[in-house]
């Protein structure tokens, strides 16, 4: 292979990385120039390795044995196919590819396997011993770097001396692309009757958490996430819904010891996105706002809505009411209209009477308006922006 490399020193922003592009067939002795040209670096500091390749492939042994290398580099240690327009990762340099901890492919790039075979002429029986031999050490390395088995027989189907490119959802579904991430847990803890969610995230970026809980007056969390090498205290938001939320109402624990903790509540808009959100996450940014640091974890589960949506059913129901004023406060209830968008609740509450829903809405400040569907008891408070569409069945009130 022809193996090149760049040092890019660090910034108060940055930790500092090494790159080595690799392109060209793999054959015999490319793993131990990889070695040499990594040596070239060992004094200087380094966080990061970045390997990207472009190969169609070689030599099936020194594919693993460059792999190998790369997963005993004690630094973060990424892989990318690049390289021209159309790079491809094939055949033996898939095995160096997943020697990373990080893997990333980029559309237009491709993976392809295809079975492994020799240039030797075998007998059938010799075939099948070193078929199999092969096959127990591809799956040995496979394994040990993330990879779930079934990615064997991706490339045991292949047919002759086809190569299969596989799509890159698959790659992702099987564990070998992972985009940043090397592990992540999402676990529900029951504290008391109360439900918390913990979403913790290892990653490129940093070992990151968050947590959220319901207190006495609605849902909370605490973020942990890790610091750059100059951590930057601007506006703390919450990542749900596939956008950054302002959180106004937040304090930093501790900043600028290696890890930022900040506390902060959740108001009833973006406890709405959180609950229908498949990521979560937290994310500080400088004060204009064009970079950040954090995390946002995937929770493909649908207890985040439930525990979300009681929190907030029971913060609405606990409200105390405002002081009794002279003239106690009303809505305007507009018939056959139905306020679209804008809604407190993902899931609403149900079985309530029209009347117990004005009353909830006026106990809780960030409520402007509702909307009740009457043959289903279903109450459905508003904050701001809700867009009135003429619906049969249905009762708006407005403040």
């Amino acid at each position: 292979m022809e193996i090149s490399s760049s040092y890019r020193e660090g910034t108060q922003f940055m930790h500092p990385i090494l790159t080595i592009s690799m392109s060209g067939e793999i054959v015999q002795g490319d793993a131990t120039a990889l070695r040499a040209e990594l040596l070239k670096y060992e004094d200087r500091p380094l966080t990061e390795i970045s390997f990207e390749f472009d190969s169609p492939g070689g030599s099936l042994l020194e594919g693993i044995l460059i792999g190998q290398v790369i997963a005993a580099q004690p630094e973060d240690t990424t892989s990318r196919v690049a390289g021209g327009s159309s790079p491809i990762c094939a055949s033996a340099c898939v095995y160096a590819y997943i020697g990373a901890d990080f893997r990333f492919i980029e559309e237009g790039a491709g993976v392809g396997v295809h079975q492994f075979y020799t240039q030797n002429e075998l007998t059938g029986g010799d075939a099948l011993a070193i078929g199999q031999e092969l096959s127990s050490v591809i799956l040995t390395y496979l394994v040990s770097r993330g990879v779930k088995a079934e990615f064997l027989e991706d490339i045991v189907s292949a047919r002759g001396n086809s190569m299969v490119w596989v799509d890159h959802q698959r790659l992702a579904d099987l564990g070998v692309v992972s985009q940043g991430v090397r592990g992540q847990s999402v676990e529900y803890v029951n504290h008391e009757g109360e439900i918390s969610l913990r979403v913790e995230q290892d990653a490129l970026v940093g070992q990151n958490k968050i947590l959220i809980s319901c207190g006495n007056e609605g849902p909370y969390g605490i973020a942990f996430l890790q610091e750059p090498p100059m951590p930057f205290a601007g506006p703390f938001m919450v990542h749900a819904g596939g956008y950054d939320h302002v959180i106004h109402d937040f304090t930093y624990i501790r900043h600028g010891s290696g890890e930022t903790v900040a506390g902060f509540k959740i108001t009833p808009q973006v406890a709405a996105e959180i609950a229908g959100a498949s990521s979560i996450g937290g994310r500080v940014y400088n004060m204009d706002n064009s970079i950040f640091y954090g995390f946002a974890g995937e929770v493909v589960d649908p207890k985040i809505r439930d525990m979300v949506d009681g929190c907030m059913r029971k913060f609405f129901r606990s409200s105390p009411p405002p002081p009794p004023p002279a003239a106690p406060p009303r809505m305007t209830r507009q018939n056959g209209i139905d306020l679209r968008g804008a809604d407190l609740l993902a899931n609403g509450i149900r079985g309530i009477s029209l009347d117990e829903c004005e009353r909830q809405c006026l106990a809780a400040s960030d409520c402007t308006a509702l909307s009740y569907v009457i043959d289903m008891q279903w109450c459905w408070p508003k904050g701001y922006g809700g867009t009135p569409v003429e619906t049969a069945g249905v009762i708006s009130s407005v403040r």
